[in-house]
């Protein structure tokens, strides 16, 4: 299944790079590809009563990910403010259609 059709099932924008020149601390973003967040979980599994925390969240994709797939609590964690401000975009979407999960996501 592509990335949009992901993304659009999890109400989320995830997609796409972002480059940012010119800073003195360079890290492109570019979203963990979903066939391997597939082939990850088919090994590990985050059990009931388990919580999740992702450094450099970028826009949330591994978050929403994991919080619709395990149903448990995710934070995710994000230094640049742009995206920071995406994951934030995203998590409404969501929860539009995910309401009814009822662990927490923070970001």
């Amino acid at each position: 299944m592509s990335a949009r059709i992901y993304d659009r099932e999890l109400g989320i924008k995830t997609t796409g790079l972002r480059e940012w020149q010119g800073t003195t601390a360079y890290n492109r973003y570019e979203a963990t590809p979903y066939q391997a967040l597939e082939t990850l979980f088919q090994s590990y599994r985050v059990k009931q009563g388990g919580r999740v925390v992702d450094f450099g969240c970028g826009r949330g994709r591994v978050v929403f990910y994991i919080h619709r797939r395990f149903k448990v609590p995710v934070v995710g964690i994000e230094a640049n403010d742009k995206t920071y401000e995406e994951a934030l975009e995203n998590k409404h979407r969501y929860r539009v259609k995910a309401g009814h999960i009822k662990a927490p996501i923070h970001f």
